[in-house]
């Protein structure tokens, strides 16, 4: 019943937010507030909190490097696949069929259901996969694809510091780096600082489910819901191969095997709206299939929360 009332909380927050939207509540653009506040001050909150209460341990990177190649093989996959499709479904469907979610869906998605004890698990996973969500598929993209016409006339130093200003400006990002630090040096977060930040942290899934409600815009054109329709056919596939890597390969205790397998369903990321809408201007089809995806990942994830424990 517990988990019910939780997934509907987190459903009524998506719809909510849609319907304020429609109602004209919210502007059409008032998502990127709550990106700004959830990338900037909720998430690197949650990811420091998921730090500071739980144990580490070092074959916890294991989780990482399955993020990366479950973010890197798909669009290398799609690629290959899509070779006949138009350059505008091809790029759309590498750079929204990929990457994942997981700061601002998954992470608080599952420490709802798990409790705070699964979010290391779900922090490692992201580690690996925000190196090709940060800036990765948009740089395989664009030099596979020549999306952006600016980067074939940028100089190799320019393309150099190009990848590395996408990475370092995102704090969840710099924050990942800095508590793997830490963890690697075992310095532990000093209380106070964890109480600080508490606040900011809890704020996060709220926020999280709100934004991805007010993203949501129906598509008009037929292509759309296609290209649309092939990306969520790839995510699942995706999905499926990357849990069952998690529960069969990663060499680690269940629970962590369990929580990685089910952080593997996490929608498109927000990142690659950003991406689409800049290379492509299809931004409003990569928000709308970020939150469908978003719908199906919630029901997904709270279903493998509420099955897969009693298989440990």
């Amino acid at each position: 019943m517990n988990l019910a009332v939780q997934t509907g909380a987190l459903l009524l927050a998506i719809l909510g937010a849609y319907a304020g939207k429609r109602m004209r509540v919210f502007g059409a653009h008032d998502y990127k507030l709550l990106q700004t506040l959830i990338f900037n001050v909720t998430l690197p909150a949650a990811v420091i909190q998921s730090f500071a209460k739980n144990d580490h341990d070092l074959r916890m990177f294991w989780v990482i490097l399955l993020g990366f190649l479950s973010a890197l093989i798909p669009l290398l996959v799609i690629y290959a696949a899509a070779r006949r499709a138009p350059r505008e479904s091809r790029g759309f469907q590498m750079l929204v069929g990929t990457t994942f979610n997981i700061g601002s869906f998954a992470l608080p998605v599952i420490t709802t259901f798990l409790g705070a004890g699964a979010g290391v698990a779900v922090v490692m996973f992201d580690i690996g996969n925000a190196m090709m969500c940060a800036a990765g598929s948009l740089v395989l993209t664009n030099l596979l694809l020549h999306l952006d016409k600016g980067w074939d006339t940028m100089t190799t130093g320019q393309r150099c510091r190009t990848i590395a200003r996408n990475f370092y400006s995102s704090v969840p990002f710099d924050m990942y780096v800095i508590m793997i630090v830490l963890l690697l040096c075992r310095v532990s977060i000093p209380e106070p600082v964890v109480t600080l930040i508490t606040p900011f942290a809890n704020a996060n899934t709220f926020l999280s489910m709100a934004m991805v409600g007010m993203m949501m815009e129906v598509p008009q054109r037929r292509a759309d819901m296609l290209d649309m329709v092939k990306v969520l056919g790839w995510r699942l596939a995706v999905a499926v191969i990357a849990a069952l890597a998690a529960w069969f390969l990663l060499p680690l205790a269940p629970e962590v095997r369990m929580v990685v397998a089910i952080t593997a369903f996490a929608p498109i990321s927000i990142f690659s709206t950003k991406f689409a809408d800049q290379t492509l201007d299809r931004g409003e089809l990569a928000g709308f299939s970020l939150t469908v995806s978003a719908i199906i990942s919630l029901l997904v994830m709270a279903g493998l929360c509420a099955w897969l424990p009693a298989l440990l």
